[in-house]
């Protein structure tokens, strides 16, 4: 008997330890298993409240609820992902800009985002303005990477979301903007315009290719091409101008010389007429060239030099043959004894 109750006192005193062990572990890891037990609560959830609620709850357990939340950003389940996203976003938005807590979330967040599917990689996107905020230029470099493939992405309300991501101070990528310019979609088009035609700093692009999107098939883009340019400082006349010289019409711009010709109203038609000696049109090249020699005359003033382009280089012999007629024309009709404005 004796040896018998030795046995039963050590296998009830193992049992005492193990259950004191166990104990001490779920007191150690209860919050892990919290986590664990929300996250469950947050997949079985079958409507938006239920899972709101879910994952704001995961937001205050601390790393352990914060990890899953980062995971279930990249579920393939569209509501959970976004119920995870709305509360990360609520979750930093409160946080104090720099704390670490946000750092450690975002990092989290970005690093998985090369290996995520397109539908988590756009979840991700919509929260890159939080993670700036709240990070600044701690992540800035994979901040960048994300955006480059948000540009890129199919959905045009994710190019254009992405877009005012670009143009954050932190990402400073108004360069990779270009090309959406010709993207099909108007929407696309308006805001990429918008922001690489914006006054602060260097413009990447000029006002003649502005002067372009004034005959875009969207109102819109042309509201903001016209825009920029009155931002800049162009006058309702000279955008006229522009218009006109970039209508992809040949006549109007030929239209256009004749105006530069008789017209008053345009005090210095030289800038002009420059431009429209590199029309891609034969005729339009040879009428600036003559109109150029015909105003001079008119007005007295020295053949601007450009002609001697058209006249000896101009890649159609047509043009080069119009142009040294009217320059030579010009030639005999000056009087010498006139001496040009400025000589």
């Amino acid at each position: 008997m004796t040896r018998k109750r030795k046995w039963v006192l050590g296998v009830g005193l193992a049992c005492g330890v193990a259950v004191a062990g166990l104990g001490v572990w779920a007191s150690a890891n209860f919050t892990e298993l919290k986590a664990g037990h929300v996250a469950r609560q947050l997949r079985s959830s079958t409507t938006d409240e239920e899972r709101a609620v879910a994952a704001d709850r995961l937001a205050t357990l601390g790393d352990p609820g914060l990890k899953r939340l980062v995971e279930f950003v990249r579920s393939p389940d569209a509501p959970t992902r976004t119920a995870a996203v709305g509360a990360l976003d609520r979750f930093l938005g409160n946080l104090p800009d720099g704390d670490a807590r946000a750092v450690n979330v975002a990092g989290q967040l970005l690093d998985g985002f090369a290996a995520s599917d397109g539908g988590s990689q756009q979840a991700t996107l919509e929260l890159i303005p939080v993670v700036l905020k709240k990070t600044g230029n701690t992540h800035a470099a994979k901040c960048r990477a994300v955006v480059a493939v948000g540009l890129k992405m199919q959905e045009p309300a994710t190019r254009v979301f992405t877009t005012r991501l670009a143009m954050h101070p932190e990402v400073q990528m108004r360069g990779e903007l270009v090309p959406l310019l010709s993207a099909p979609e108007a929407e696309v088009r308006r805001a990429a315009l918008f922001a690489v035609a914006a006054a602060e700093g260097d413009p990447l692009i000029g006002d003649e290719e502005l002067f372009r999107y004034l005959h875009d098939s969207d109102d819109g883009v042309r509201k903001v091409s016209h825009d920029a340019l009155v931002n800049r400082e162009r006058s309702e006349i000279e955008i006229s101008l522009g218009r006109r010289l970039a209508d992809p019409d040949p006549l109007e711009r030929l239209k256009l010389l004749l105006d530069l010709r008789y017209d008053d109203d345009v005090a210095d038609p030289d800038p002009w007429l420059e431009r429209l000696s590199r029309d891609p049109e034969p005729a339009v090249r040879a009428g600036a060239a003559r109109v150029a020699i015909e105003v001079s005359v008119m007005r007295q003033l020295t053949c601007p030099g450009w002609v001697t382009r058209v006249t000896d280089a101009d890649p159609d012999a047509t043009v080069r043959f119009v142009a040294s007629y009217f320059r030579r024309q010009a030639a005999v009709r000056v009087d010498p004894n006139v001496r040009p404005v400025g000589n």
